[in-house]
């Protein structure tokens, strides 16, 4: 028994991929000075996959919103188109917006660029005086509350 059902690792098609790169580019495009890449320079159809998986569906749906002539648009048309698009279906857009923007401050490049450092906040951890209880204080002065 034969399996005829094609399968990819790339769960966008080729005109969709284009698209996503001009959309990334409209979104955030590249700082005047270099310093700040582009959107479109990320792998972001990786980070879906690896940490947004559920995402892909919906990342799809908003990609076939728009031609396959806008990838050849100027960048000032393309952000029109977007901004169009937002207004439209803001949700969509939110959502879309949220996974670029978590996508793009993960990259090691834009960290750099915006001072971030590499690695862990505290590598070396806090020092804290045993027991002093005074760091609580913020925590205690609150009024109580409950989860249910």
């Amino acid at each position: 028994m034969t399996n005829d059902a094609i399968t990819t690792a790339h769960p966008l098609g080729s005109a969709q991929v284009r698209r996503l790169s001009a959309l990334l580019d409209a979104i955030l495009p590249a700082s005047a000075d270099g310093a700040m890449p582009s959107a479109r320079e990320l792998d972001f159809p990786a980070y879906v996959a690896e940490q947004a998986e559920d995402f892909m569906p919906a990342l799809a749906r908003t990609l076939d919103q728009f031609d396959d002539e806008f990838p050849d648009r100027a960048l000032s048309v393309r952000v029109g188109l977007v901004e169009e698009y937002a207004k439209t279906e803001t949700e969509a857009f939110n959502a879309l917006l949220f996974h670029i923007y978590d996508c793009y401050y993960q990259d090691e490049r834009v960290r750099e660029a915006i001072g971030v450092l590499p690695g862990a906040p505290f590598p070396q951890g806090n020092s804290v005086e045993p027991g002093d209880l005074s760091l609580l204080d913020a925590v205690l002065a609150r009024p109580r509350s409950y989860r249910s």
